[in-house]
């Protein structure tokens, strides 16, 4: 019809992806979400590292584009891609591959967010760049390759973080989007830049860093060869969006005026609130917060918090020992158990890539002197009120940090299906959990692609847009005196 245009996304996280058309019918106006193909994100062992198979993924980006062809025709108004964030690619003068991209799970960054403060001190880092603390990030993977015999730093001339090198293939145009560039502790969010002082502290060539753009920058139309082969109009534009995969969650946000919090819900939970400006003092240095980047110049202010990756890596144990559970019957099992008072903290270094994510759990429970079962319905349970407990906590630290009041907290993503974990949070915040869509990623990622094709007039408008086009479910807080009574408790074995 005339007043529909049309988009695809490439939504892909650690574990998958998916190509997703949207619809937006801009007479209702609604937008429609069509998936067309989701695949596994490839990743490969070679020796004792973990890489992206990064070529696997853009080979299922150029199938996924010939099906979108075939089903919906070649004319779109647009192609973005969003990605997890601190991973990254780099290129040689030739633009070839130098490597394969590492893995953030990768064991190489072991002990190196304590080496780079040997160079420049912790609050100096968190001045310059206002990012969480954590091993994963940019800074020290590069720090990593420094240490190398072979300093592959050396010998490259780009560095692409991986969603704006997969932008590159499509549109050859390199460039670093500031959303995900603002992951990598590698970048001022006063400036939403490269910051001078973090590059130049750690002997980072500036050369090696392509342009910061802004969420919502077309880049170019499809380059010819990808047109010829997938069937695709060559005049459409690729588009750097919001480019991690959390900014784009945040824009799907259904959300009006400024009272809430925003939860994106996966194998990550990301927690925060969306301001004006960043906010980076001793005492957010102090609780570890970060500012990433957002849309229409906002900043996210959140925490990065381990999410259902617990969860994930216990399911796959016991699928290993043949007890083959999907997440709906664990979820079950999990709320036929009564409040279980036991916890972890999730965001423990043993979590984070364990060789056996049930037996990591018991050796918590156990060394803060805690009674614990090993079935499969108490463990998932354990998992789920350690989350909720966990994002009570954040809750309370973003209302200090920031003098917001929140009233609700807006949840999307995958996780928002598991409904036993959104009442559990609701019941552990004391306020609403408002959840859907859960492809807000998917739905962000497509509405920013409009705004930078002035389809849609602002952020505002497609939030409105998101509003009317899902159906959202409201959980509301029913057992508190449980988390009350108990927080005290949770919060001391973070200290034990």
């Amino acid at each position: 019809m005339a007043d529909e245009s049309q988009f695809i996304a490439f939504d892909i996280g650690a574990e998958s992806g998916r190509c997703v058309i949207g619809r937006i019918d801009t007479s209702a106006p609604r937008l429609s979400l069509h998936e067309v193909h989701r695949f596994p994100t490839p990743s490969v062992e070679s020796g004792s590292h973990l890489h992206w198979d990064i070529l696997q993924l853009y080979a299922e980006i150029e199938s996924a584009l010939a099906q979108a062809g075939d089903e919906f025709g070649p004319h779109f108004q647009g192609i973005s891609v969003d990605t997890w964030g601190v991973d990254y690619v780099l290129l040689d003068a030739d633009d070839r591959l130098v490597g394969y991209p590492y893995h953030y799970r990768d064991s190489r960054t072991d002990g190196l967010i304590q080496y780079a403060s040997t160079i420049l001190p912790r609050d100096k880092i968190y001045e310059y760049t206002g990012i969480q603390f954590m091993q994963l990030n940019t800074l020290y993977q590069l720090l990593a390759e420094k240490r190398q015999t072979l300093d592959w730093l050396t010998v490259a001339s780009d560095f692409l973080p991986i969603p704006n090198y997969l932008l590159y293939l499509l549109s050859g145009q390199k460039t670093a989007e500031y959303t995900i560039a603002s992951t990598t502790q590698l970048c001022d969010p006063r400036t939403r830049n490269w910051s001078g002082q973090i590059l130049e502290a750690f002997g980072f060539e500036g050369t090696l860093f392509p342009p910061v753009t802004q969420p919502g920058t077309v880049l170019s139309t499809l380059v010819p060869a990808v047109a010829e082969k997938t069937g695709i109009t060559m005049t459409t534009p690729v588009i750097a969006g919001a480019s991690h995969d959390t900014a784009a969650a945040v824009a799907s946000i259904p959300a009006e005026g400024d009272d809430w919090a925003f939860l994106s819900s996966g194998t990550w939970s990301l927690m925060g609130v969306e301001l004006e400006e960043p906010v980076i003092t001793g005492r957010t240095q102090e609780y570890n917060f970060t500012n990433e980047g957002g849309v229409e110049g906002t900043t996210r202010f959140l925490k990065n918090i381990m999410g259902l990756w617990p969860l994930q890596q216990c399911r796959e144990v016991w699928n290993n020992q043949g007890e083959k559970f999907d997440y709906k019957t664990l979820q079950n099992m999990a709320q036929k158990i009564d409040q279980i008072r036991a916890w972890v903290d999730v965001d423990d270094s043993r979590f984070l890539k364990p060789e056996n994510m049930v037996e990591s759990i018991i050796s918590f429970l156990s060394e803060t002197d805690q009674s614990y079962k090993t079935d499969p319905a108490w463990i998932t349970r354990c998992i789920l009120e350690s989350l909720a407990f966990k994002y009570r906590m954040v809750i309370d630290d973003l209302e200090l940090l920031t003098g917001k009041q929140i009233q609700t907290l807006h949840a999307v993503g995958g996780g928002i299906q598991n409904t036993l974990l959104n009442q559990l949070t609701a019941d552990a915040i004391g306020r609403p959990v408002v959840t859907g869509p859960v492809e807000g990623t998917a739905a962000g990622n497509i509405g920013v692609q409009a705004l930078a094709t002035e389809l849609i007039d602002d952020l505002g408008s497609l939030r409105q847009i998101i509003r009317q086009s899902f159906a959202l479910k409201t959980y509301e807080p029913a057992d508190q005196g449980y988390w009350d009574d108990h927080f005290a408790s949770y919060q001391s074995i973070l200290t034990t």
